[in-house]
């Protein structure tokens, strides 16, 4: 079934909604969808059934049901070291299938890459989100994540304690004790389902110590992933799947 984003939150079962003009166009001349034919719509908080009731330059939809949500429990931001390359744009994408609320990009000591500047910048973010907005209609997500500028550590140490997480993890490759799934588990015995999670993820030269401790400092536990060394791009991925196991998602 054919998902569009409405640009408002749907009121009731049976409104009419009016698809945007970017929306109404690839149903209409992309997809070449018909009056009567099933869709669902996706309002940023739930998903809809609904179906077409008129195809033309402005397409209209009428919302027959609301959907089971497919968010998770919890809210899971994604810190990500900065990567080189496109690697930013396939974590983006994935990472949003796998549910994560936010994505963070964060320029660290052992990153490679540099943050861009300007307007270089503010194309590069546009073309990240319109990645996670694809990746979240494709995933049946209601919620698109936000993809943030990228940040100095310093302006992420300082979000974080502005944001007051409930469970904050940072994988790192000289912890060997704890596993992110054990980490989780434990929170969930002593504090029931966390509402609010951060995983953070170092850059492909991984996580200095110095920065570790800082994040210790705002009650981060370090956690492995395994016995094995995950490339950034991979690592992400991997402990969000872990997360949402260990909450039961998966």
């Amino acid at each position: 079934m054919h998902r569009f984003f409405v640009d408002l939150p749907v009121e009731n079962i049976g409104q009419e909604i009016v698809l945007s003009q970017e929306e109404s166009d690839h149903a209409a001349k992309v997809l070449r969808l018909k009056a009567g034919e099933e869709v669902q719509l996706l309002d940023g908080l739930n998903r809809y059934n609904a179906v077409l009731t008129d195809v033309s330059a402005q397409v209209t939809a009428k919302v027959t049901e609301l959907c089971p949500s497919p968010e998770a429990p919890a809210k899971a931001v994604l810190f990500q070291g900065l990567p080189k390359a496109d690697k930013l744009e396939m974590i983006v994408q994935k990472a949003t299938e796998l549910g994560a609320w936010e994505i963070w990009p964060v320029e660290m000591l052992r990153s490679v890459a540099r943050a861009d500047k300007g307007m270089k910048d503010a194309r590069k973010r546009e073309r990240f989100q319109r990645i996670a907005m694809e990746a979240a209609k494709q995933s049946g997500r209601a919620h698109v994540p936000q993809v943030s500028a990228t940040a100095t550590m310093k302006d992420a140490l300082k979000r974080i304690q502005e944001e007051q997480f409930d469970l904050i993890l940072v994988a790192w490759e000289e912890e060997h004790a704890l596993p992110l799934s054990k980490a989780v588990g434990e929170y969930c015995q002593e504090n029931g389902t966390p509402g609010k999670v951060l995983i953070v993820i170092g850059p492909e030269g991984g996580i200095d110590e110095s920065e570790q401790q800082k994040l210790a400092e705002l009650g981060a536990r370090s956690v492995t992933l395994g016995p094995r060394i995950l490339r950034t791009e991979t690592a992400g991925l991997c402990a969000l799947s872990v997360l949402w196991t260990a909450l039961h998602e998966m």
